[in-house]
């Protein structure tokens, strides 16, 4: 029988680090090895890995067989722990561990190891029966690399998602791959927002097949939104004047829904009074601009908006637009807005 750790310990297991690189998803099943009063002397590893574009469905197969091989183990005792590595005392096994991990992971350094991966953790809490992600990434602040982490929804003032990514042991392997990719893509955006205008283009996929590029603000306020967990919206860079603040302005790379008719002056315009009101100011022309083929311009006391748009081939208008609420209490702040938005817009590329 499994020496039972002490009570404080007893509820919660960590059964998997789960990394992504270079194509890869490399797991890491973790065992408590117990000592005879009951604390931890240790953690015995196994690994694998799988193709990190592999179906969802292969990927959750192979997670349901490492934590099959979790509960198979269990926390071992010392002896147990020395018939299975052969090894006499953990602290041997800590540093052949290491240079396991090392090699299996295809670095050279602990520091390549914790600034080069994406990473999430699935937990185990025993007396649920339940599993739950955590995120982890690293952010960048100036030339320095940092890791931090999270639940799986995020952080409140940062980015919240409305959904945990959790599971039990009937969990299907798609579902349990597709938690698993969007935990890494989670992740990724905490990663950006983090770091703040230091983020690389980003490729968006749009439905009728056109691939858009677009480049993050290079302002400290900006965060990375992703969707902001809206059908219509392809892109949200919302600015946050002061840490977690509501967003004062946005940058969005959208589809138009505004829109229902042809793109032309007057669509845009009288789909723009119905949307927003009656306008102080509103400007709408054809225009060469980039990838774009109009733009608008509208202000009143609730709202200031500057957009470009471009018919897709499906028929729909990508709509690139700046979005301010209050625009008379950000006088200053507009201004300096409408300047980086034009830029922003201007270094959209269709690829």
């Amino acid at each position: 029988m499994i020496p039972k750790l002490q009570e404080y310990m007893n509820q919660k297991r960590i059964p998997l680090f789960l990394r992504k690189r270079n194509g890869k998803i490399y797991f890491q099943m973790q065992i408590n090895v117990a000592r005879e009063d009951g604390l931890c002397a240790g953690i015995y590893c196994e690994y694998d890995k799988i193709c990190s574009d592999a179906f969802p469905e292969k990927i959750g197969s192979l997670t349901k067989r490492i934590i099959s091989r979790f509960h198979e183990i269990g926390d071992l005792s010392l002896s147990e722990f020395q018939d299975l590595t052969g090894m006499d005392n953990v602290d041997s096994y800590d540093a052949q561990k290491e240079e396991e991990r090392m090699k299996f992971m295809e670095v050279k350094s602990e520091k390549e190891l914790n600034e080069s991966f994406d990473e999430c953790i699935i937990h185990y809490d025993v007396e649920k029966n339940q599993y739950y992600f955590s995120l982890s990434w690293i952010y960048q602040k100036g030339k320095i690399k940092m890791r931090d982490s999270s639940s799986s929804t995020g952080e409140k003032g940062i980015l919240t998602f409305d959904k945990t990514l959790e599971f039990d042991d009937d969990v299907t392997s798609e579902s349990l791959g597709e938690m698993i990719l969007e935990a890494f893509n989670r992740g990724k955006k905490m990663a950006e927002i983090m770091s703040r205008g230091t983020c690389p283009p980003k490729e968006i996929d749009l439905l009728e097949g056109t691939i858009v590029e677009v480049i993050s603000p290079k302002d400290k306020h900006f965060a990375d939104y992703g969707d902001a967990g809206v059908g219509e919206i392809y892109q949200d860079y919302a600015y946050i004047a002061r840490e977690g603040s509501e967003s004062s302005a946005d940058f969005l790379l959208t589809v138009a829904p505004e829109i229902y008719e042809a793109l032309s002056c007057d669509n845009i315009r009288s789909a723009w009074l119905e949307a927003f009101g009656e306008a102080d100011e509103l400007d709408v022309k054809e225009t060469e601009y980039g990838i774009y083929q109009y733009r608008a311009e509208f202000k009143n006391k609730k709202m200031f908006r500057i957009a470009y748009f471009r018919e897709l081939n499906d028929g729909t208008a990508l709509e690139c637009c700046l979005e301010i609420t209050s625009p008379s209490k950000k006088k200053k702040l507009t201004e300096k807005l409408s300047e980086m938005f034009e830029q922003f817009a201007l270094n959209c590329k269709i690829r």
